[in-house]
């Protein structure tokens, strides 16, 4: 997977997760409005769904690595299996 794609995904996962996590915080009186960096709540909210597009990422980054390991492995281990 490209970075494009990774980085696609990562902000999506950020965007839903403020959202929803915004709502939240509204709905229950926290803030008013959207989340942004001048109250608090806004800013731990911000930071959690940083964190969370983040690990997302990571997550497909090392899981395309080793996508990648194991296919040059096998084309190594098997030659006649895995003709390039």
């Amino acid at each position: 997977m490209g970075w494009i794609s990774r980085r696609v995904a990562g902000f999506i996962v950020f965007t839903v997760i403020s959202a929803l996590l915004g709502g939240y915080a509204v709905s229950r009186g926290y803030i008013s409005g959207e989340p942004t960096l001048s109250t608090a709540c806004g800013a731990v909210i911000l930071a959690f769904s940083f964190v969370v597009s983040l690990m997302v990422t990571t997550h497909m980054k090392h899981k395309a690595q080793w996508k990648k390991y194991w296919e040059e492995y096998y084309a190594r281990v098997y030659p006649q299996y895995y003709r390039r």
